[in-house]
């Protein structure tokens, strides 16, 4: 693996400084004012990211939890969570006043402010804004911070939305000293050849530079640097102290080879030139391949280049899931020449590799075996396995053999494709004349158009047909253009002497007579057949509003076709729309990703859309069309099980879940009936229109099976993160918006549509059925959610809840497995490590609230890596009750410590499971306690998250797992500790718990298993199996498994109080806790029964004496009545039918058992018989003697208490005890 693959970076925008000329003269210079306005920032959607941008002054800002689609004056940034930030750079020039608009977001009355901070000092807070107030401007005066500051915005208060915008400052400088020294060229690491001046705002004054700390000379001139140097500059003038001391640090970026730069680590800035092979537009950017010196890169950029380019490039080296590449801006990619693309070059034996990522290779003998996916699988001319992922539609047949395919190398996660740039670098056979190509290349034309056909074979010769025929040498000659004057399918085919003539190639062209309709462009599919056509005219009515740009329409003319969709996204600047205004739009078919992740275009679906050229509005005021009724009386149903199977071959939408939400794409949609799958999050809410015949949860929500994600998860956006779902709750009026898709789902748009209402389903928090035993122990685990001791990150009613759980949801566990704790301060990035005050704080709480006092244990991870929030150091870690248990005694392991097993003792404790396995993740914990003599050994777990795996509604079906393969190599070097423990101590007791990100049923649960732990999880009643809901789908995530000589002595609990619930009904965490005890006493084994067959006895009456045996009545035997005077008999046989047993126990606390068989008669004829068991299959039962005083205890096979109905056993009353 190269090394630009060890290190991952948030990217940062970029700017390649050129030729930047300043005026070295000081000029006057008054107090300037900025505004920033968040004009410049790009982020769209409504979800909480974090990012930077680079604002309208020159300012980088970086935020946390930052939303866009809110404004006030124009764009503005949201915030909902306490704690997130908005940071500057840098800014130099000092500030002296301050000025900010701040607006509450949404409905709810709880506090939302925002603290200002100067240079990491607090200077101010916004008064708390009311929800449906108007904006507030803030403003800070007299705050004279002379030279360069930084300013932060932190969130504080409640979870509730604030919008900041204009955020003004005005320049400061003292009156009474020379203003520092301003640089045109940030600090920093800059292109080679890059001008730096500087300057002062005081007048008349001069500068004076020192380079590397040499003397001070006056400065005269710019600088162009072409190595790395420091500048220490300082400005003086008559009657004025000398400004401060400024230093200046450039690193020269010197242009390397892309060999070079590839072995860079991520994260650098790198400069170099090559060759472009090919450009391909993906996702709103280029994807450019560039080669020189036969190694290749891809540059990732939004410059316009073509291949033969020669370009320079400046940029961030990153990795995009595996695929190297370069992010530069547009003016950071050069052309400096023209030359012919590279040549390709032979793949070697041993196929397609790291080295030639990025370049253009050609492949020989390529079989196609199969197809899925986007993509083609196949084997070389050498027998290796190769992908080819066309960036565009190509015709390859599957069971051909290609005898040349060409294409530039990419990755993704691991596995290198061949990614052809056209139909011209797929060639079945290098004897064989190019195929035709066709300009236009089929669709809509007008009468009379011309058609231009050619071929890339020197000298070959073009025959072609209009009328739908096959050609041939005898068909008509091209000589020129083809005029189109009727519909036509024009065929046409290359010939050349000595060669093999050309495939057929077909296009067909439509004269447009007809209007086109929407649901033409939508057809029964999920790409339109248009994509990429003009289509003029296409007439709706506007029934959803998105925002400025964009607006839903839906057809006035629908088919009878219910799979073609009858609605459509047009996009259009400035449209100026409202709902039912009736438009005309023409303009460009597009296939388009409205909302989702960075490498949506990979694996979500797009939005079919057309770019508007032109909207002719015909009328406003129009009646919207009734909407598809999900749910309800005589709405449509959904499908249940089902979300492909097919990998889109064939469009189902009875069947398939995505193809029936793709077929109503774009249309009015009400949502009429429904429960409430999952807890509203991110403003979204998944609902159960209809159910299938399967299991749901307790709480009546979707879970997760292995063959079935429940595609009748209908989601309604409602746009308002403070709307109040949660799981159960019965929706009692319509929601009613479109169909749109977005973050890898199909949704419904009601957010300006109409709202749903919801009636209280009655769902109430568990508490844990488990009860206390002196002689048991009690593990819990419980992932508490990036829990710290910052008050700005955890909230003190975040930190009460979670404790006051501990103590009465769970009993005061003894041992508490904790996962996602975060060190003291939480995600503030300063090298803090320990979790010491993050700890002391649960255990303070727990105090407060009348529980036991905890101890903790941890291992200190290293800073930055063990993944989770930036700077929060996430880590596994315990709770433990020292009145309880004790750790045992044994040193506390580092973050590099391995702990291993030796002579059967654990070398560490606590200590971590090979920690150098587990990179930029979280490691398992290991400690062991004492209980009562016994010595246990606890796992504390945390898997790597499954962020990596497609959506289930993607593109790519089955989603791939991408996530999948690092949890089974983890959980495989978690069993392997097991093993090792078991290999020196084979009755060790070991339990395993944690967030595995898993489900019970997958791969990485089945390799933690093995065959020596039993997971706890699969004792658990069906609609209680969960503890995490994601998007409606109740999941198992969190898992406690026991060393298997535990599993029959421990009992499990899973504490459903937060997954199913929002904040406000009380959740403190996104994940269930889970309850274990365990018991460490043994029963007696019973004694194995002797068994006496009655058909040994020749005799009608037959006695038994002794005890502890087991009665065989066979039919046909010769005894009829038998009396019975011992204890802990059991009976059974056919013949019991016409057998009638005397019970006559000579000890106190008899116990006898009929399950299995019926019997004819017992007669109880003494107080000594205590309990029957299996009465139920008794005929007749008589009491007689002292046995009428005493009474008899009579239960079912299944252990009910059952009562005496007339000589009979009569029906079982509940449960009752069960006889011992």
């Amino acid at each position: 693996m190269q090394p630009y693959k060890k290190h991952f970076a948030v990217f940062v925008a970029l700017v390649m400084v050129f030729s930047l000329l300043t005026p070295f003269s000081s000029v006057s210079k008054a107090a300037e004012s900025f505004t920033e306005t968040f004009d410049n920032w790009t982020q769209t959607g409504s979800s909480y990211l974090d990012g930077s941008f680079e604002g309208n002054n020159g300012v980088t800002w970086d935020y946390t939890g930052g939303r866009a689609s809110t404004s006030i004056d124009g764009k503005g940034m949201m915030f909902r969570d306490a704690g997130s930030v908005l940071v500057s750079s840098e800014i130099d020039g000092g500030i002296s006043s301050l000025s900010l608009d701040v607006k509450a977001d949404f409905t709810t009355t709880n506090p939302r402010q925002l603290e200002v901070y100067i240079n990491d000092v607090l200077v101010g807070t916004t008064p708390n804004v009311a929800a449906g107030s108007e904006k507030i401007n803030y403003s800070l005066d007299d705050l004279d911070v002379e030279g360069p500051f930084v300013l932060q915005f932190k969130k504080v208060g409640s979870n509730s939305q604030l919008t900041v915008d204009n955020i003004t400052w005005t320049s400061y400088d003292d009156p009474t000293k020379v203003s520092s020294v301003q640089s045109s060229v940030p600090a920093g690491q800059i292109a080679e050849g890059t001008e730096v001046a500087f300057s002062t705002s005081t007048a008349d004054a001069e500068i004076f530079v020192s380079q590397n700390g040499g003397e001070y000379e006056a400065y005269i001139a710019p600088f162009t640097l072409t190595e790395d140097i420091t500048f220490d500059v300082y400005a003086s003038a008559d009657g004025l102290d000398d400004s401060d001391v400024r230093t200046y640090e450039y690193s020269v970026v010197t242009e390397e080879s892309i060999a070079d730069v590839r072995n860079q680590e991520v994260g650098s800035i790198v400069s170099t030139t090559g060759t472009v092979s090919a450009v391909f537009n993906q996702g709103g950017a280029n994807n450019i391949y560039m080669q020189n010196a036969g190694t290749g890169i891809v540059v990732r950029s939004t410059a316009d280049v073509a291949p033969g380019d020669i370009i320079s490039v400046y940029g961030e080296l990153q990795d995009y899931n595996g695929l190297a590449q370069i992010a530069a801006e547009a003016d950071s990619v050069v052309v400096t020449g023209q030359e012919e693309p590279p040549a390709p070059q032979q793949v070697p034996e041993t196929g397609l590799s790291e080295a030639l990522e990025g370049t253009l290779v050609t492949v020989s003998n390529v079989n196609i075996a199969s197809s899925g996916s986007g993509n083609y699988y196949g084997t070389d001319e050498f027998g290796n396995e190769i992908v080819i992922r066309p960036a565009t539609d190509m015709e390859i047949q599957t069971g051909r053999t290609y005898e040349v395919v060409n294409g530039v190398v990419g990755e993704f996660r691991g596995t290198y494709q061949l990614v052809p740039r056209s139909t011209d670098d797929i060639i079945f056979d290098t004897n064989q004349v190019r195929p035709v190509k066709a300009d236009p290349a089929g669709g809509f034309v007008e009468e009379g158009g011309t058609v231009t056909l050619s071929t890339e074979t020197e000298g070959a010769s073009i025959y072609y047909t209009t009328d739908g025929s096959e050609p041939t040498e005898d068909s008509t000659l091209y000589e020129g253009g083809v005029t189109i004057t009727e519909n036509t399918d024009l065929k046409a085919v290359a010939v050349k002497d000595g060669m093999t003539a050309s495939d057929v190639a077909e296009f067909s062209y439509v004269i447009q007579t007809d209007d086109i309709e929407i649901h033409d462009i939508q057809a029964a599919e999920h790409f339109s057949p248009y994509e990429g056509l003009s289509v003029p005219n296409v007439e709706g009515v506007v029934t959803y509003v998105v925002n400025g740009s964009s607006f839903y329409m839906q057809s006035l003319t629908p088919d009878d076709d219910p799979r073609t969709s009858e609605g459509i996204l047009v996009y259009q600047r400035n449209h100026g729309l409202s709902e039912g205004d009736h438009v005309e739009v023409s303009g460009t078919v597009l296939e388009y990703y409205v909302e989702g992740y960075a490498e949506r275009a990979e694996t979500d679906l797009p939005v079919t859309q057309i770019e508007s050229t032109n909207i002719n509005e015909i009328a406003s005021g129009l009646e919207l069309p009734e909407p598809v009724v999900i749910g309800g009386e005589n709405g449509i149903e959904v499908p249940t099980e089902v979300i492909d199977n097919d990998n889109f071959a064939q469009f189902d939408p009875e069947e398939d879940g995505i193809d029936f939400y793709e077929s109503i794409e774009g249309m009015r949609v009400e949502v009429a009936d429904g429960t409430a799958s999952g807890p509203q999050k991110y403003g979204e809410i998944a609902v159960l229109p209809n159910k299938g015949d399967e299991v749901y949860t307790q709480a009546g929500g979707a879970i997760v099976k292995p063959d079935d994600f429940n595609p009748e998860r209908v989601f309604i956006d409602v746009d308002d993160e403070d709307f109040v779902v949660k799981t159960g709750d019965e929706l009692t009026t319509s929601a009613i918006g479109v169909m749109s898709y977005g973050f890898g789902k199909y949704k419904v748009l009601a957010g300006k549509g109409q709202l749903p209402e919801f009636t209280d389903g009655g769902l109430e928090p568990d508490s844990t059925t488990i009860e206390y035993k002196e002689d048991e122990l009690t593990i819990a685990s419980y992932n508490i959610e990036n829990f710290s001791a910052n008050v700005s990150n955890t909230s003190d009613e975040k930190a009460q809840r979670i404790a006051d759980s501990f103590i009465n949801d769970l009993g005061s566990p003894d041992i508490i497995a904790l996962t996602e704790v975060q060190d003291t301060n939480g995600p503030t990035d300063d090298g803090t490590v320990s979790g010491e005050g993050s700890y002391q704080r649960l255990i303070n709480d727990i105090i407060a609230l009348g529980g036991p006092e905890y101890a903790y244990t941890e291992v200190i991870p290293e800073d930055k890596q063990d993944g989770g929030q930036p700077g929060g150091n996430i880590r596994n870690g315990f709770l433990y009750n020292p009145e309880r248990v004790q750790l045992t005694e044994g040193e506390q392991g580092g973050a590099n410590d391995a702990i291993d097993v030796v002579d059967g003792e654990l070398t560490l404790n606590p200590g971590r499971i090979a920690p150098s396995e587990f990179p930029n993740t979280r490691k398992p914990v290991v400690a062991e306690f004492e209980f009562n003599g016994e010595e246990v050994i606890v796992v504390g777990t945390h898997l790597n998250s499954k962020g990596g795996d497609q959506p289930l509604f993607g593109q790519n079906q089955p989603p791939f797992l991408g996530s999948e393969a690092e949890r089974v190599e983890l959980a495989t070097i978690i069993n392997s500790f097991v093993q090792d423990v078991q290999s020196q101590t084979p009755d060790a007791n070991i339990v395993v718990a944690g967030d595995m990100n898993d489900f019970e049923f997958s791969a990485p649960l089945e390799a933690l298993k093995g065959e020596e732990l039993t997971n706890l999880i699969d004792g658990v009643e069906k609609e209680e199996r969960y503890t995490y809901n994601y998007e409606g789908n109740a999941q198992v995530l969190d898992h406690i498994l026991v060393s298997n000589n535990l599993a029959d002595q421990t009992v499990f609990d899973i504490v459903h109080i937060n997954s199913d619930f929002m904040e406000v009904h009380g959740r403190a965490s996104d994940h269930d806790p889970l309850l274990a005890q365990i018991s460490f006493e043994t029963e007696e084994p019973q004694p194995e029964k002797k068994v006496i067959n009655l058909a040994d006895f020749k005799q009608k009456k037959v006695n038994i004496f002794e005890d502890d045996v087991h009665i065989v009545a066979e039919k046909g035997m010769d005894a009829d009545k038998i009396m019975v005077r011992g204890t802990n008999v059991s009976f059974e046989g056919e013949g019991l039918e016409d057998l009638e047993v005397n019970l006559h126990a000579k000890n106190a606390g008899a116990a006898y058992d009929f399950e299995g068989n019926e019997v004819k008669t017992v007669v109880v004829q003494h107080k000594n018989v205590e309990v029957i068991n299996g009465a139920e299959n008794i005929q007749k039962l008589e009491l007689r003697g002292s046995a009428k005083k005493s009474g008899v205890m009579l239960y079912d096979t299944d252990g009910n208490e059952i009562e005496l109905e007339n000589e009979k056993p009569g029906k079982g009353k509940g449960k009752g005890k069960k006889a011992s």
